[in-house]
């Protein structure tokens, strides 16, 4: 089995609302697909941990479906912060099996499905208007419900990392409420769980209770490093990587980097 992990493609249909994204971030987004197609062994599933649009528009997810179009695998998604609900039910609820919109839910995005042999389990810690992100008690009743059984791997998406990025600018942006429980309620699962998220513009793997996880990056912008320290890290220009998870036969698996030259950026000091 084979699953491919993308993160915060922030495309838009007119100019990027956010800063630092490139102004050809749906080209990039489109040379990432080309990319997953052109591969002799495709993955089974491809999982987008939030922010795929920029804005969050009707205009931007129609265009962020063009671009996904030609991938002929399924593709699930999760919202992040630059994303909105509403759009983002209407334009990936024919593939992704998010919750009804009832009482319980409050609307999230949240959801299960079953992708070769493999439990994929996404949650929804957008919070509207905020850079940071909430897990609510509904939504962590119900995964712990749903991890409660079963020994097929899980590979859960979150966009905001509940885990320390070591650079304290990217800790208070990520989740601040929830972490905890979800912590406790991801290590009593009796299967294995890989936890893959987003948000954190540069790519990286940890572990975090008593298992895998992992940040995504992102081919719209990426930093450069900033280990223990307080401020924003610096844009960088480089190569995106994204990442091949492989389960095996045998029960094991192993990550891969997949690296994507981009065309070099003119828009950031030298």
């Amino acid at each position: 089995m084979l699953i491919a992990h993308l993160s915060d493609l922030h495309i838009s249909a007119g100019p990027p609302e956010t800063a630092p994204v490139r102004r050809d971030a749906p080209d990039m987004a489109r040379l990432i697909v080309a990319d997953l197609m052109a591969l002799p062994q495709r993955p089974d599933a491809v999982l987008i941990t939030g922010d795929v649009a920029d804005g969050g528009s009707v205009a931007d997810y129609d265009l962020v479906r063009r671009i996904l179009a030609p991938l002929s695998m399924p593709v699930m998604v999760v919202p992040g912060n630059h994303d909105r609900r509403g759009p983002m039910r209407e334009a990936f609820g024919g593939m992704v099996p998010y919750a009804s919109p009832d009482a319980l839910s409050a609307g999230t995005l949240h959801f299960e499905a079953h992708v070769a042999g493999a439990r994929i389990i996404g949650l929804d810690s957008l919070v509207p208007g905020r850079v940071e992100g909430v897990l609510d008690t509904a939504q962590l009743d119900w995964l712990e419900h749903r991890l409660a059984t079963g020994t097929a791997p899980v590979f859960l998406m979150l966009h905001h990392p509940p885990f320390p990025t070591g650079n304290a600018h990217w800790d208070a942006s990520a989740l601040q409420k929830g972490r905890e429980r979800l912590g406790q309620i991801v290590q009593a699962c009796p299967a294995p769980v890989r936890l893959l998220c987003g948000h954190v513009h540069q790519a990286f793997h940890t572990q975090w209770a008593g298992g895998y996880a992992a940040v995504g990056g992102s081919p719209a912008f990426q930093y450069g490093f900033g280990f223990d320290e307080r401020a924003e890290p610096p844009l960088i220009d480089a190569p995106y990587a994204w990442w091949m998870h492989h389960q095996r036969t045998n029960g094991s698996f192993a990550v891969h980097p997949r690296v994507v030259t981009l065309p070099s950026r003119n828009d950031l000091p030298r």
